[in-house]
Formats: C-alpha cells, structure tokens, sequence
C-alpha cells in the first residue's frame, strides 16, 4: 500500500506541476484572442482592401517578412483565421468530453 501512495502523490506532484503550465496556457490563450482580433480588424476593414488596392495601382511597400508570409499574401491571414478557428473547437470538444465524463473514466 506505501508504494500505491507514493505513486499516487508522484502522480498529485506532477498534476500540480502542469496546472501552472495549464494557467500558462490560459493566458497565451487570452493573448491569441487578442492578436486574432487585431488581424481580422486588419484583414475585414478597410485597411487591407485598401492597400492591396494601392499595391495594384502600382505603390510598393516593402513586404520583407523574417520568414513567415506577409499579411498582405491573400491566403496567409484567411488560413490562420480557418486554422485558428479549428483550434479553438478542437479545444471546446475536449473541455467539454472531460466535463462530461464520469469521475471513474
């Protein structure tokens, strides 16, 4: 029986150790909400038509990125927000499939 509680209170140890990771995650998650919104705002509003309008008027802006696409590529902010989206109910499915399970599952 001491060796069943010593691997249950690893197993409580090492738990407590990924909540802080899991509280973490929370607040990348509350960032990327914040992020997602300023590119839709971007991408949405009249900015990006706008400036896609210019660059086909023949105006150059300097779309030098550090290795990712540039937001003014069509497909580049679309994906991420498809993307985004897909990860955002991948995350509620799983919240939700741990609320409603049994404790003993």
């Amino acid at each position: 029986m001491q060796q069943r509680i010593n691997q249950i209170q690893q197993t409580y140890r090492e738990f407590l150790e990924l909540q802080q990771k899991l509280v973490e995650s929370q607040q990348q998650w509350q960032r990327s909400v914040e992020l997602m919104k300023e590119l839709e705002q971007f991408y949405y509003g009249d900015d990006y038509m706008e400036i896609r309008q210019q660059m086909d008027d023949g105006e150059e802006y300097d779309l030098t990125t550090q290795g990712e696409y540039s937001v003014m590529s069509e497909d580049a902010l679309w994906n991420s927000f498809h993307e985004y989206q897909q990860l955002l109910w991948k995350q509620l499915r799983f919240a939700v499939s741990q609320l409603d399970r049994e404790p003993s599952e």
